[in-house]
C-alpha cells in the first residue's frame, strides 16, 4: 500500500521523495521480485526526471523576463530556500508565474549542480589590505540591485536620484581629476590613506567589494553598478552604525535581484511583493546623513568636512523630536520651485512611493543637489542645476548698517550683516577650501562715480584678493595647501553658522565733488570651485563655473556737505 502521509500531500517534492523511499523498500523487502521492482522504480524515476525537465523548461521560459538566467544558475540553495525565492518571484510577476510552476522551478534549481564562477568561489571573509585597514565587512557586486530595477516600481524617485549628486559622486569629473592629481603628490602612509578614503566614500560598493581601492587605479574600468556612486540598494541596506562620520556603518546586502535584501526606510507600513521591507528610525534622522557628511582626515583626523556636526550644534537641533529640523526635512522635501530651506516653507510632497502603492501625505524626495549647479548641469540634468540655484537663493539674507551721516571730504563706513537664514549648517559647508562664497560691494555717487568696489572677478575669473570670502584654508608646516591629503591643520575658517551672522566693515572716502545720494549695492555670491581650479583639473576645455547670486540688497544714502560749510551757514 502507498504511504498515506505522502498521498495526502499535493507536493511535487514529496512525491519524488516518496518514489525514492519506495525504491529503497522494494530493494530490501522484495529481492525475489526484481522485475516488479525495476518496473516500479522506472515509473517513479521517470516521473521525477519528467518533473525536473518540466521545471527546467519553465525556468528557461519564465525566469529570463526579469534577469539573466545565469544569476540563478550560479547559486547554491536548499529546496526550501529556492521555494521562498521562486514564490517571491511568483508574487512579483503578477500571475505570470503561477505558484505551482514556481514550485516546479524550485525543484529543478535545487536538483542541479550550480555553475562555478570566480565570484562564487571567492570566500566571503576574504579581505583586501584596504578593507582590513578600514575594518569593514566585505561585500560582492552581485549582492546588490541596480537602480534601474528599482525604477520599475519607483520611477519618480529614480528620476530624482538619477540627476542627483549622490548618483554623480563617482562620475563627477572635478572630483576624479582632483583625486588623480592629489594622489600623485602624496608620500606618507597617512596621506595615502586619506586619498583611499576619498574612493571609499564616493563609490562605497566599489571600495568595499575590493573592485577599486585608490585613485591610482583606472576609474573607467569600474563596473557599472559601483560607478553609480551612492545608489538605492546601498543606502536602504545600511543596517548598523559603528560611528558617525567617515562612512562608519555596515550594510546588510541580499542575493541580488533574485533574492533581494530587506529594504530599510522611513515607512512603518511599507509592503512589497518583490523585496522584504522594514522600518528604520535611523533613516529618518540626521544621524543617517552624518554617517558620510562628517569627514576627518583618515590619517591625522583633522576635521575636513563637518556638515553633520554643524547641524548638531545648531538651533535646528533642539533636542525635542517635535521641534528638531533634521537634514531630511530640508533636503528631502525640496523639489522644483520648492526650495524647502530654513527660511522657506517645507510643505509635504503628496504622492506614491511605489506605483502600486497607496497615495501618501508625504513622499521623501531624492534630488540631493545641495548647492552644486555645475556638475549637475555638466552631467546632463538642467532641472537639478536649477534646483541648486533655488536652494542657494533661499539660504541667506543681507542688511546694510549705516552710520548716522555721510559727509564730503571725510572717511565714511558702511557695515554689511550677512545672515545664514536658511541653511541648517555653516555657509558654505562641505569641502569649503574649494567652494567660494563672497561679498561684492559697489558704492557710487549719483553720477556713477565709483567710491568703493570690492569682490569683482578679473579677466581670468579670479576673485578680487581684497574681497571678503567665506571659506576655510587647510595647511601644514609649509603653509596653505589645496590637497586635503597633505593638510594637518586648519589655518583659517571664516564662515557663517546656522541662524547666525557676521558683520563686515568697509571704509571709503567721499570726495568733495560727489553728487548725492550714494548708491550702495551689496551681493552675496557663490560658486562650487574657482575657475582657475577647474582649468587646472580639466584643462582648457573646462566648463565655465557658474557664479550664483545668493542674496542682494541696495540702498540710497544722502550725502552732507563738508562740516566747515555746514558751520558757515
Amino acid at each position: 500500500m502507498l504511504n498515506k502521509k505522502y498521498m495526502n500531500r499535493n507536493d511535487l517534492f514529496c512525491k519524488i521523495r516518496y518514489a525514492v523511499s519506495i525504491n529503497r523498500r522494494f530493494i530490501v523487502v522484495m529481492r525475489r521480485s526484481t522485475p516488479i521492482l525495476l518496473i516500479v522504480a522506472a515509473f517513479f524515476t521517470s516521473g521525477a526526471f519528467a518533473s525536473s525537465d518540466n521545471g527546467r523548461q519553465l525556468f528557461e521560459s519564465r525566469c529570463d523576463k526579469c534577469h539573466p538566467l545565469e544569476r540563478a544558475l550560479i547559486k547554491s540553495k536548499t529546496l526550501e530556500e529556492w521555494k521562498k525565492t521562486t514564490l517571491r518571484m511568483s508574487n512579483y510577476s503578477g500571475g505570470v508565474i503561477p505558484v505551482k510552476e514556481a514550485e516546479e522551478i524550485a525543484v529543478f534549481l535545487a536538483g542541479r549542480e550550480p555553475m562555478k564562477t570566480a565570484a562564487v568561489e571567492k570566500e566571503d571573509t576574504e579581505k583586501t589590505p584596504d578593507e582590513a585597514l578600514f575594518n569593514f565587512n566585505k561585500v560582492r557586486l552581485e549582492q546588490f540591485i541596480k537602480p534601474e530595477v528599482c525604477a520599475e516600481c519607483h520611477p519618480a524617485i529614480f528620476r530624482q536620484w538619477k540627476g542627483s549628486m549622490h548618483s554623480k559622486a563617482f562620475a563627477d569629473p572635478l572630483w576624479r581629476a582632483a583625486t588623480k592629481l592629489f594622489f600623485k603628490e602624496v608620500t606618507t602612509d597617512d596621506q595615502i590613506m586619506e586619498m583611499k578614503a576619498c574612493v571609499k566614500c564616493h563609490t562605497p560598493l566599489g571600495f568595499r567589494s575590493g573592485s577599486i581601492t585608490s585613485p591610482a587605479e583606472d576609474y573607467d574600468r569600474l563596473a557599472e553598478l559601483p560607478a553609480q556612486g551612492i545608489f538605492c540598494n546601498w543606502c536602504h541596506n545600511i543596517s548598523e552604525v559603528k560611528h558617525l562620520g567617515d562612512a562608519g556603518y555596515e550594510v546588510k546586502p541580499g542575493g541580488g535581484e533574485d533574492e533581494p535584501s530587506t529594504m530599510l526606510g522611513p515607512l512603518k507600513d511599507a509592503d512589497s511583493p518583490y523585496h522584504p521591507t522594514k522600518y528604520s528610525e535611523l533613516h529618518t534622522k540626521s544621524d543617517f546623513c552624518g554617517l558620510c557628511h562628517n569627514v576627518s582626515h583618515a590619517g591625522n583626523h583633522i576635521p575636513i568636512e563637518q556638515t553633520y556636526n554643524e547641524w548638531k550644534n545648531s538651533p535646528y537641533n533642539t533636542g525635542n523630536p517635535k521641534t528638531t529640523v533634521h537634514c531630511q526635512d530640508c533636503h528631502m522635501r525640496q523639489r522644483p520651485w520648492v526650495p524647502a530651506t530654513g527660511k522657506t516653507q517645507r510643505p509635504d510632497n503628496p504622492g506614491k512611493v511605489c506605483e502600486m502603492g497607496p497615495v501618501r501625505e508625504h513622499v521623501w524626495t531624492h534630488y540631493f543637489v545641495g548647492g552644486n549647479a555645475i556638475i549637475t548641469k555638466v552631467l546632463g540634468s538642467a532641472i537639478h542645476a536649477e534646483m541648486a540655484v533655488e536652494r542657494l537663493q533661499n539660504a541667506a539674507d543681507l542688511e546694510i548698517i549705516k552710520e548716522s551721516s555721510y559727509t564730503k571730504n571725510e572717511l565714511s563706513h558702511i557695515r554689511v550683516k550677512v545672515i545664514n537664514s536658511g541653511a541648517g549648517h555653516y555657509l558654505p559647508t562641505g569641502l569649503t577650501e574649494v567652494r567660494q562664497m563672497w561679498l561684492a560691494v559697489n558704492i557710487t555717487d549719483a553720477k556713477g562715480k565709483t567710491l568703493l568696489r570690492s569682490g569683482d572677478l578679473d579677466v581670468k575669473g579670479d576673485i578680487d584678493p581684497n574681497a571678503v570670502i567665506y571659506h576655510t584654508k587647510l595647511g601644514n608646516e609649509k603653509g596653505a595647501v589645496l590637497n586635503v591629503a597633505l593638510a594637518d591643520r586648519i589655518l583659517y575658517d571664516h564662515r557663517i553658522p546656522p541662524k547666525g551672522y557676521l558683520i563686515e566693515s568697509y571704509a571709503f572716502h567721499i570726495p568733495g565733488d560727489a553728487v548725492s545720494p550714494l548708491n550702495v549695492e551689496v551681493t552675496l555670491k557663490y560658486r562650487s570651485a574657482s575657475q582657475e581650479l577647474a582649468k587646472t583639473l580639466l584643462g582648457d576645455n573646462a566648463p565655465q563655473v557658474p557664479v550664483i547670486e545668493m542674496a542682494g540688497v541696495t540702498e540710497k544714502i544722502p550725502i552732507k556737505k563738508e562740516r566747515s560749510q555746514e558751520g558757515m551757514k
